[in-house]
C-alpha cells in the first residue's frame, strides 16, 4: 500500500475537541461504533446513536447518557426524520459517523469456508447496509450541513476495499463502492462547507469477526483505537482521504491513490 503520511498531519485530540457539536454514529450498539459513541462523548460532543439492534443501542446510550434511534440505515426516509428532528431538538448536525456495517458470511463460519453459497442469499442485505447507509446518510446529512455552512462525515470503509478479501467478497465490493463515493464525492461536497473521509481498518475485535481469528489468537486492534483516529479525522481539515489503520504497531496513514497507480515511490 502507498503512504503518502507527509501530506496530512492529523490534529491531537484534547478535552473538550467536540465542545458544543452535534454528533450522529450509526452502529453504535457495539464495536467500533460504540467506541466512537463513548470517546466523543467524553470530548464535549452531544451523540445520537443509531443501531437496528435495539438493546444494544439502548445499553451503550444509557451508558454514556446519549440519544439512543432504533432504524435501519438502508431506510431512507429515517434518515429524512432523524436529520430535520436533529435539526429542530438540537439546532445543528456538525459531525457524521457512518459506520454501520455487516458482512456476507454466516456467525459462526470459519475464514477457511467457502464463500460462494452465501453471496446470493447475502448480497442485497450486505449492500443496503454497506452502501445504502452511507449514501442516504450522506445524503439526508447535507442540507442541514450545506445551510450551516460546515459539517464533517466520517465513513468507515476496510482495508479489503483496497486489497483481496477471499472470505467474503461481497463485503470487499460493498467497501470498495463506499471508498469510490467517498473519493469522488468529496469536490462537490467541499464546495459545500462539507467534508468527507473514510478509515480504512484492519482487524478490529469487533463481533463481525469470525471466531477462528479469535480461537487462532490472531492480533486485532481495540475499537478504542479506531475511536482516536476516527475523532482526528473528523477534527482534520482533510477532504476525500482515505485513511489506514491497518495494525496497532504502525500509525493511521493516509492512502495514495496516485502513487498506487503510477508505481511504487522513488
Amino acid at each position: 500500500m502507498a503512504y503518502d503520511g507527509e501530506m496530512f498531519e492529523l490534529p491531537e485530540l484534547e478535552e473538550k475537541s467536540f465542545s458544543e457539536t452535534v454528533s450522529i454514529i450509526t452502529g453504535g450498539g457495539s464495536g467500533i461504533g460504540a467506541s466512537v459513541a463513548v470517546r466523543l462523548t467524553e470530548l464535549g460532543s452531544q451523540a445520537i446513536i443509531v443501531d437496528i439492534d435495539e438493546e444494544a443501542g439502548k445499553n451503550v446510550a444509557a451508558s454514556i447518557g446519549c440519544q439512543f434511534i432504533n432504524f435501519d440505515v438502508a431506510d431512507l426516509a429515517a434518515w429524512e426524520n432523524l436529520v430535520a428532528d436533529t435539526k429542530e431538538n438540537l439546532g445543528s448536525l456538525d459531525f457524521l459517523c457512518l459506520n454501520a456495517g455487516i458482512g456476507s458470511r454466516p456467525r459462526g463460519s470459519s475464514v477457511e469456508d467457502d464463500p460462494i453459497p452465501w453471496i446470493l442469499p447475502n448480497y442485497k442485505n450486505v449492500l443496503a447496509v454497506n452502501i445504502d447507509g452511507v449514501v442516504y446518510g450522506t445524503m439526508a446529512a447535507l442540507p442541514i450541513m450545506e445551510e450551516q455552512g460546515s459539517g464533517s462525515i466520517l465513513v468507515t470503509a476496510s482495508v479489503a476495499g483496497i486489497r483481496t478479501q477471499p472470505p467474503d467478497p461481497i463485503y470487499a465490493l460493498s467497501k470498495s463502492a463506499v471508498i469510490s463515493f467517498v473519493r469522488s464525492s468529496a469536490p462537490a461536497l467541499e464546495g459545500r462547507g462539507v467534508r468527507i473521509n473514510a478509515l480504512c481498518p484492519g482487524s478490529v475485535d469487533t463481533p463481525i469477526q469470525p471466531d477462528d481469528r479469535r480461537l487462532a489468537g490472531r492480533p486485532m486492534s481495540p475499537p478504542e483505537e479506531m475511536a482516536e483516529a476516527m475523532g482526528k479525522i473528523l477534527l482534520s481539515d482533510d477532504n476525500g482521504g482515505i485513511w489506514i489503520a491497518s495494525s496497532s504497531d504502525f500509525p493511521v496513514w493516509r492512502y495514495d491513490f496516485a502513487s498506487a497507480i503510477d508505481g511504487p515511490p522513488k
